[in-house]
């Protein structure tokens, strides 16, 4: 009988896992659009550098602004294309870890997804959006503005101190960045660690509970 050859193998898996991967890039994709979709909405037709769009409530409201730096305006002194390359290594490893994410580590694949977007709808408003658009102001384009609420105790708190009560102005892609980051910290926190499990010779083993799950459901 003829040997298959490995790389014949090595294809229907690769498609397999293709398929399987292909709804978390698409999330991914989603992410981005509803990033690039709401940020057309508010800044066409071009208005002034932060003129309030809409006032939403007393603590929040739609504005323009502009942030040459990272997520909260962090690094704004950094040059755009330092910036460029350091979101554009981050996405190649988030994608990296995407790819190679278990079938069973879903809420995993969601923040992976959910970072990707955010990250590569900045990365374009940053990089690509001043040279291909009609809105040629550098930097990422924020809108959503909040503040401390008048009626809550940290507003009183921040006043009494001489801090003004504004928070950082951000956008849908920041906002996707740091609820996928908090639930990866929520998934590394809560993650089972392997626990010691003596044998009968004195020896021990490693194990963990999932893999003490899945042989159980196994008998």
């Amino acid at each position: 009988m003829a040997a298959v050859p490995a790389t014949a193998l090595a294809e229907p898996r690769g498609r397999a896992r293709l398929r399987v991967k292909l709804p978390w890039f698409a999330l991914a994709a989603a992410c981005l659009t509803a990033d690039l979709w709401t940020k057309y909405l508010v800044f066409y037709p071009l208005r002034p550098v932060r003129v309030e769009v809409a006032r939403v409530t007393d603590w929040f409201s739609l504005i323009i602004a502009y942030n040459r730096g990272v997520t909260f305006g962090l690094a704004s002194g950094t040059s755009t294309w330092v910036l460029a390359l350091g979101t554009g290594t981050v996405i190649i490893l988030l994608s990296w870890q995407l790819w190679a994410a278990r079938a069973d580590e879903r809420l995993k694949s969601v923040a992976l997804a959910m970072i990707i977007g955010g990250a590569v709808g900045n990365l374009y408003d940053r990089s690509i959006r001043p040279h291909v658009e009609l809105d040629t102001r550098p930097g990422v384009r924020d809108f959503l503005d909040w503040y401390a609420p008048d009626h809550w105790a940290l507003a009183d708190w921040l006043r009494e101190h001489d801090i003004q009560r504004h928070w950082y102005t951000s956008n849908v892609a920041d906002v996707l960045i740091v609820c996928g980051v908090i639930l990866l910290a929520w998934l590394i926190i809560t993650e089972k660690q392997p626990v010691e499990v003596p044998t009968g010779d004195g020896a021990t083993e490693r194990a963990t509970a999932d893999a003490a799950t899945e042989s159980g459901s196994a008998a």
